[in-house]
């Protein structure tokens, strides 16, 4: 719910500021600039606070690879913000494809993944250190995966409007 909450305020701040320079963005491009920051922000917080606040989310039957997990998403969570970053121009200029919908796809198809270790804890019980919430935040915050992705999708194109899509 953090994580949705903190894309929202910077999807929010990014329409605004360009609105009051006269040149809003499009909401897709807000939320894409929001989703942005806040995988940058929990990606980098994955290397940051690994060992208290992501390893004590990863099920037992990880093992061994549990760390090494927590490390790969959040590389996939910086790398994915990097890739809803970059302009269209620099793909078209690079003679590549449109990388924002493969991208918005990896991020989709992570957090999907993500409920696994949203559930452990939430079954677990105790929290994480760093997350001062009580217990029912670590079972609502399972349900608001759904939201999180679809977000993700819209943002980064793969999930288009209806008049998009028309011809």
């Amino acid at each position: 719910m953090s994580f949705l909450l903190l894309m929202a305020v910077v999807a929010l701040i990014a329409w605004l500021t360009t609105a009051a320079l006269r040149r809003p963005l499009s909401p897709r491009e807000a939320m894409r600039i929001g989703a942005a920051a806040a995988f940058l922000f929990t990606g980098s917080d994955h290397f940051l606070n690994a060992q208290t606040r992501y390893l004590p989310m990863m099920p037992a039957f990880f093992g061994s690879l549990a760390l090494p997990l927590v490390w790969i998403t959040g590389v996939a969570e910086v790398g994915g913000a990097i890739g809803l970053l970059v302009p269209l121009r620099v793909y078209q200029r690079l003679g590549l494809p449109n990388l924002r919908h493969a991208v918005g796809i990896a991020l989709g198809v992570m957090l999907a993944f993500l409920v696994i270790a949203n559930v452990n804890v939430a079954i677990k019980g105790g929290g994480v250190s760093g997350r001062a919430f009580g217990d029912w935040y670590f079972w609502l915050r399972p349900l608001f995966q759904p939201f999180i992705i679809a977000w993700v999708l819209y943002a980064s194109g793969v999930w288009r409007s209806r008049s998009v899509m028309a011809p």
